[in-house]
């Protein structure tokens, strides 16, 4: 018999792992713990907090075994999450708010500062990346469960019904995220609960966010900033930017693109 201490623990390395499996894989390290560990860790922790992930899991053993090395995997990552025009965000506010930068993300940043977490200032992306997300609720479910379990209500059981539809259009059965993500669900669909209330100060502070920022959203539109960020991402993982200044409408068809399958059998990952 688990204790409550116990089963918050492996609930918090579950979503640890997912965090670090939904990060850009453009090391040799990540590629190795997604391919020899991911899988095996998420079956073990998923029958002890009774997941039920067999399925989930065998499809991503079997997408996975279709991609031969590192470079292969980063080429389907960038086609999915990266390279514009995205067709699945990892940046999930989009999904929430229509827009990049919007009231949730504000929302977001106002729950990992109301328990003294900030982003680390070596990664380069908004609050509402969704390794960011699970890395709180990983670490959320050892020190504040409550919190852990309110912000998956708040925030990812929302989104992720939008970001599983993605995956399924891009890749299908062939895209090992889109099987990382239905594990996700299937997690979220037991942990997550009704969000807390905030009260008082920190009510205020976070409407206040919530307003200023989609205040600012809707009157700047998708602004220069926001392409320098884009581009300043691609730069950062050695991609092209060329493209920017193509029509989006007219991107593929300008670098001459076609939809790729991934290639055939391997397997999957613990955080360092």
């Amino acid at each position: 018999m688990q204790s409550n201490d116990e089963r918050s623990q492996a609930r918090g390395e579950f979503y640890l792992c997912l965090a670090h499996a939904f990060l850009t894989p453009d090391g040799e390290g990540l590629w190795t713990g997604l391919r020899d560990d991911l899988a095996d860790n998420l079956e073990e922790l998923g029958d002890l907090l009774d997941y039920g992930l067999s399925g989930e899991l065998a499809g991503y053993r079997s997408a996975l075994a279709a991609i031969p090395d590192q470079p292969t995997l980063l080429q389907v990552y960038s086609g999915l999450f990266l390279a514009p025009p995205r067709r699945v965000n990892l940046n999930s506010g989009l999904y929430l708010d229509g827009t990049v930068n919007g009231g949730s993300v504000a929302a977001m940043e106002e729950a990992y500062r109301m328990r003294g977490l900030e982003r680390s200032g070596d990664f380069k992306d908004l609050a509402d990346h969704v390794a960011i997300q699970l890395e709180f609720v990983g670490h959320g479910f050892t020190a504040w469960p409550e919190v852990a379990e309110s912000f998956l209500g708040g925030f990812v059981l929302r989104w992720l019904p939008p970001f599983i539809a993605d995956l399924e259009r891009n890749g299908g059965e062939t895209n090992p995220y889109l099987h990382l993500a239905r594990a996700l669900s299937c997690a979220v669909a037991r942990d997550a609960k009704t969000p807390l209330p905030c009260q008082g100060e920190a009510q205020s502070r976070l409407q206040s966010a919530l307003g200023q920022a989609r205040h600012n959203r809707a009157e700047s539109g998708v602004t220069e900033d926001d392409m320098a960020f884009i581009a300043r991402r691609l730069k950062e993982k050695g991609l092209a930017t060329d493209h920017l200044a193509i029509a989006p409408e007219r991107r593929d068809e300008a670098m001459g693109l076609t939809r790729k399958v991934p290639p055939a059998p391997r397997r999957a990952f613990r955080p360092g």
